[in-house]
Parts: structure tokens; C-alpha cells; sequence
């Protein structure tokens, strides 16, 4: 099995299962058949459901993209074995268990929401350190201090769009891998996205 280390050098690793750092998996496979008695490698790049529903953010975009041109480097086939739900949607994990509602009625929440927001001991707890995992605006209602939700940015990268951006390097390593090796996907499951 490929591993990856977070500046993206691919590595054989063994692991056991359920222990995976992203959602992608590589493994280099000898095939032996009539036509190749001795042997003849092939990469398999399949996705991890199991992890974060084998969706895609920066570290899979990488992995698949470095398993791919290992493919090409070598000139054995690819085959990718899709089982995805796309592009992830992060969530700000530090954020999700510390904002209030500023209902419309208190009274009543099915009238909507007006805000969400800290209050002023959970807002500078979320600030330090100089993390800037959110942005908030500073408001007075009655007498309390709030701090108005307009940017949940969060703490940790794949978390928003960074998870669409190697949307197009995967689809330009597949294109080019098209025209140098023996390529193939095989949809397994649910598949989102361009391959």
C-alpha cells in the first residue's frame, strides 16, 4: 500500500485497517496471466468510505494525483476503483458546540432566526493562539455583548473550497494518464465528481 507524508512524497506502507490518514488508497498489485507469465504491475487507486465517505479534500486530491503520475512514471496501468462523495464539506469542529441563537421570538423559533453568536468569554477562547477559525462582529443587545457569526472560516485547511481546487488536477493527471497508460474507473458505489 501507498502512504503519504504531508509535503505529498508517496511511501509503501503497511497499515492495518481502519487506520488510513485520508480517504484515498494506492496499492501496487502483480497481475500474472497467459499473457504475462512473469508478471505485471498495475496501480489501484480506490477510495475509503469508511473515511469521511471517501469524500475529497486537499490530502486526497494530492494522494490521487501523485498515485497517478507514479502510474506514468513507471508505465503500468491505473485502475481507479470510485466509491466517493465528492468534494468535502467540512465543518469547524472547535465552533459547532459553542454558538447561541438569536431567535426572531424566543417564544416561538418556528418565526426564524435573526443571528447566530458568542458570547464574549466563548468568542476570546475561540481567538487565541491567533487562530482566526472565525469572524465575528461585535453587537450590544440589552445589556450583553455578542459577537455577531458572518465567517466560519475554521482551524484546520479542507474544511471549504480548498476541497474543489484539486478537482482540476485530478481531472488533468486523468487526462494526460489517458494518453500515456492504460487507464480505467470503475464506478463501485455512489460516485460524485470528474474522473
Amino acid at each position: 500500500m501507498l502512504g503519504t507524508t504531508y509535503v505529498y512524497d508517496l511511501y509503501e506502507v503497511k497499515r492495518t485497517p481502519g487506520t488510513n490518514l485520508c480517504s484515498i488508497v494506492a496499492l501496487i498489485f502483480t497481475l500474472f496471466t497467459p499473457k504475462y507469465p512473469k508478471g505485471r504491475k498495475i496501480i489501484v487507486i480506490a477510495n475509503d468510505i469508511t473515511y469521511q465517505i471517501g469524500s475529497f479534500g486537499p490530502a486526497e486530491d494530492q494522494f490521487f494525483y501523485k498515485s497517478t503520475e507514479l502510474a506514468r512514471q513507471l508505465g503500468i496501468p491505473r485502475v481507479y476503483l470510485a466509491a466517493n462523495s465528492g468534494a468535502r464539506i467540512g465543518l469547524a469542529e472547535e465552533v459547532m458546540n459553542h454558538f447561541n441563537v438569536a431567535w426572531v421570538d424566543k417564544e416561538n423559533p418556528s418565526k426564524g432566526v435573526k443571528y447566530l453568536y458568542f458570547d464574549s468569554e466563548t468568542y476570546k477562547q475561540l481567538q487565541e493562539n491567533g487562530r482566526k477559525s472565525v469572524i465575528a462582529e461585535e453587537i450590544v443587545e440589552g445589556e450583553e455583548t455578542r459577537y455577531k457569526i458572518t465567517d466560519i472560516i475554521g482551524s484546520q485547511d479542507g474544511l471549504g473550497v480548498e476541497c474543489l481546487k484539486g478537482s482540476g488536477l485530478i481531472a488533468g493527471a486523468t487526462s494526460r494518464a489517458y494518453e500515456d497508460i492504460f487507464t480505467i474507473t470503475l464506478v463501485t458505489c455512489r460516485s460524485v465528481g470528474v474522473y
